[in-house]
């Protein structure tokens, strides 16, 4: 690889922040309440939600956005499939640390998120495994985890290698939908 300029940025990461409007989110939350058991979701992802035909919108959209500012590719010249699930919803739960082996990339929609909420943020940690490993700490913010604090209407989207949890959250109810993309070749 040649030298850009004398400087190149290796390894990047992007993370990509977008949103869903609040119709929609609404019509989202209508009907997960009317197929879902909202309150004990199984978090299975072979149930796939992608079967709602809104929801299969809103993941196109969101994903032909990340792929054109992020790439400048249009999701129509890829093939693809999206697998998407409903994570627990009740309070005082959180998530370990994990990422989605064989997905190219995650997405998370935040259809509901109680303002009231405390905790529940999300946190990516820098994919490459102990890069930070014998530096001084003037150079740790190279190395610091993204961490997010979701609202309603929020998407997150980033590359499936990415290790990330969800630290534990006070909120009665909180409807989170991961959206995985799978790029054929």
């Amino acid at each position: 690889m040649m030298l850009n300029a004398g400087t190149n940025l290796l390894w990047p990461t992007p993370v990509f922040k977008t949103s869903i409007d609040s119709e929609r989110c609404e019509q989202l939350v209508s009907d997960l309440m009317l197929t879902q058991n909202i309150s004990n979701p199984s978090g299975d992802t072979a149930s796939n939600l992608i079967d709602n035909p809104l929801l299969a919108d809103i993941a196109k959209e969101k994903y032909s956005e990340f792929f054109d500012s992020v790439y400048g590719i249009d999701i129509d010249s890829l093939k693809y499939e999206f697998n998407a699930w409903l994570t627990r919803t009740s309070g005082g739960y959180g998530m370990e640390t994990h990422n989605h082996t064989g997905a190219q990339f995650v997405s998370v929609f935040y259809i509901l998120s109680e303002e009231a909420s405390e905790g529940g943020e999300i946190v990516l940690q820098d994919p490459r495994f102990n890069a930070n490993r014998g530096f001084h700490g003037v150079f740790m913010s190279d190395f610091k985890s993204m961490v997010h604090s979701p609202k309603t209407g929020d998407v997150l989207i980033f590359p499936g290698y990415v290790y990330h949890f969800v630290r534990q959250y006070t909120s009665q109810l909180r409807l989170a939908i991961p959206v995985d993309i799978f790029i054929k070749e």
